[in-house]
């Protein structure tokens, strides 16, 4: 098959320059060293993929998203938990009221393009909206359980509780693997197929951080946040040492 039949079929008769643009897209994402979870250049320290988990016992594979490429950024913001009261004393202006509040934003890449060169026809017909559904799927509750309250209510059930969802965990790493909950998914579709589905997508990702304050003993996620925190504790230890000795260091060689 030659070039332009090549870029007819990844491209899904988008105009010739779209197709340069998308390719050079691509490129550039594969030149993060995250595709595949392995360096573009030779030598380089095989690269782990970050991935958000969610246990659903329903639905253990419709809630697993592995990211396809690291993002280049993670934004977090921690903010001291507030006590609620309007006017605090002069005494608890060093009172910490929990665990600070966390909140985490990244934007996720999906791409059919590398499928669409292979022939993969789930690719070819549908693009990346499995990989969006996964992601949509952590902020919805699972037919299963909607179809199973629509059941009691019919049946004249007084008090149903609303739907829980199963409980998601950002794994960005050995070190850092913590219980969130995702507050907002923008998903940016930025090509599409002859069907309309899309071939390329961004999805900016809003999650706050579950600590111990949020969550009951028994929960999962309580041990591991435990065991995040502890984690930093020990990370922080490190760098207080780190920078005490190389403090004395520099005052030494002046």
């Amino acid at each position: 098959m030659d070039r332009r039949s090549g870029a007819k079929r990844n491209s899904g008769g988008i105009a010739p320059d779209r197709v340069r643009r998308d390719a050079g897209v691509t490129a550039g994402r594969r030149l993060r060293g995250t595709l595949g979870g392995v360096s573009s250049f030779p030598g380089s320290p095989r690269t782990l993929r970050g991935a958000i988990i969610a246990v659903d016992p329903l639905g253990p594979l419709s809630r697993v998203v592995v990211f396809q490429y690291n993002p280049d950024q993670v934004q977090r913001t921690i903010a001291p938990r507030s006590g609620g009261e309007s006017g605090q004393r002069a005494a608890d202006a060093h009172r910490a009221w929990g665990a600070p509040t966390e909140t985490i934003t990244m934007t996720v890449d999906v791409d059919a393009a590398d499928q669409l060169e292979t022939g993969d026809p789930v690719a070819a017909t549908v693009g990346v909206l499995p990989q969006l559904s996964v992601l949509e799927m952590l902020l919805h509750p699972g037919s299963v359980r909607v179809i199973a309250n629509s059941v009691l209510l019919a049946a004249g059930t007084i008090e149903i509780l609303p739907v829980e969802l199963p409980m998601a965990v950002l794994v960005w790493g050995p070190a850092r693997v913590v219980p969130v909950r995702i507050t907002q998914l923008g998903v940016t579709e930025q090509a599409f197929n002859p069907a309309l589905s899309p071939i390329r997508a961004t999805v900016d990702v809003s999650a706050q951080v579950l600590t111990y304050d949020d969550l009951s003993l028994t929960d999962v996620g309580y041990g591991l946040y435990l065991a995040h925190l502890v984690a930093k504790e020990v990370l922080a230890m490190v760098g207080a040492v780190s920078g005490a000795v190389d403090a004395v260091t520099d005052l030494a060689g002046a």
